[in-house]
């Protein structure tokens, strides 16, 4: 006769939750954005977060499985954390920057997007096209003008956003800002009116602002083939 005692049934190890999975996860983010991806060891990750590196294994089946996991988590709480501080504009970037956890999850975003493998520019290709989803699908009651060329637009718009986190360093030397919070808190604001009014105040008369790609070629040989067509008949 089986026992209904509830302290005779099996149990499931606590180092098989999906607890353990997301410390070891939480500190791989760590491990990867302090010492980069070749530094970095199972070994290392293991003991920060104080579990065996056979479990880490376990969980994860490789370092590049872990990576890969990695990645995602950190699109996932980036996303989530704009989607979350959209309302409050500006005032989003501090928010966000405040958080430690964040302040990692973007070191490591960093630290990938710099890795000249493959799993680097998969990283990149994997924010381009969250982007194009911005575009075309609209972020937190935020939409998007739209463009022929959808995908030159996402790139751009994605190179925009990283370029302060890549150029950190070198913006907090420029600004005098003493962290991260405060370099992206004092560029907050330009950022945004780049985004909502553009960055020219007015144009030359005789520029060719065409943005088209498909026309912008034709559009710029058009005064020129006027001007020869002019000069002809005034040598007639």
């Amino acid at each position: 006769m089986c026992s209904t005692n509830p302290d005779s049934r099996p149990r499931r190890s606590p180092n098989a939750s999906p607890e353990t999975a997301e410390r070891i996860l939480s500190a791989a983010v760590a491990e990867f954005a302090e010492h980069g991806f070749t530094k970095t060891t199972i070994r290392g990750i293991a003991a920060a977060a104080e579990v065996s590196p056979g479990l880490v294994i376990h969980h994860f089946g490789s370092k590049e499985g872990l990576r890969t996991a990695c990645d995602e988590h950190v699109f996932e709480r980036i996303a989530d954390s704009k989607a979350k501080n959209a309302e409050y504009a500006t005032m989003a970037v501090q928010m966000m920057f405040d958080d430690p956890e964040m302040t990692t999850a973007v070191d490591y975003l960093v630290k990938s997007l710099l890795d000249p493998s493959a799993h680097g520019q998969r990283y990149f290709d994997h924010y381009v096209d969250l982007v194009e989803s911005y575009i075309t699908d609209g972020f937190a009651g935020y939409t998007f003008r739209q463009s022929e060329d959808t995908r030159g637009q996402a790139a751009t718009i994605a190179v925009m956003a990283l370029a302060p986190a890549i150029l950190d360093q070198r913006l907090q030397t420029n600004l005098g800002t003493e962290n991260t919070t405060g370099t992206m808190t004092r560029l907050a604001p330009h950022l945004l009116d780049l985004y909502l009014h553009g960055v020219l105040e007015t144009v030359p008369a005789d520029a060719d602002i065409s943005t088209s790609p498909n026309t912008q070629h034709s559009e710029r040989t058009r005064p020129e083939a006027s001007a020869r067509s002019d000069l002809r008949e005034e040598e007639s």
